[in-house]
């Protein structure tokens, strides 16, 4: 084989490998994009129930599960947060701040064993729904 034939070979190998990679790698920002979207969701959620169901044990005086049941949800946002401060929207956690110091005010009430517990979880809640609503929205 002739220097001239193994170039043509060598450059049609090339435009092909570049071909599959240019295939391979479009679409990929959607997907991923997508991904982050659906992590942020499940970090919401994950979030709400925890306070929802902390909600419902500080109803059945079962203070200690409530207690680990805020953290569960302090944990879940303070992921959330770090998600949306590295995708460029600090505002939405900067908000989320305002939820974490209302689960600690509750965490704190139900070690006290204080049924008002409820109060900061709601207005957590509401924080963090609105987030939610304000992150899914774009």
């Amino acid at each position: 084989m002739s220097l001239k034939v193994m170039g043509w070979w060598a450059l049609g190998v090339a435009v092909v490998f570049g071909l599959g990679w240019y295939v391979g790698a479009s679409g990929r920002g959607a997907i991923e994009q997508e991904r982050r979207a659906a992590t942020g969701r499940a970090e919401f959620a994950e979030a709400r129930a925890a306070v929802l169901d902390a909600r419902v044990n500080l109803y059945q005086t079962n203070f200690g599960q409530a207690n680990r049941l805020f953290e569960s949800a302090r944990v879940a946002i303070v992921a959330a947060q770090a998600r949306l401060r590295q995708s460029g929207e600090p505002e939405q956690a900067g908000q989320l701040e305002l939820a974490v110091s209302h689960l600690r005010e509750a965490q704190r009430l139900s070690l006290t064993l204080d049924a008002a517990a409820h109060v900061p979880a709601d207005q957590a809640l509401r924080v963090i729904d609105a987030v939610s609503a304000a992150t899914a929205g774009r």
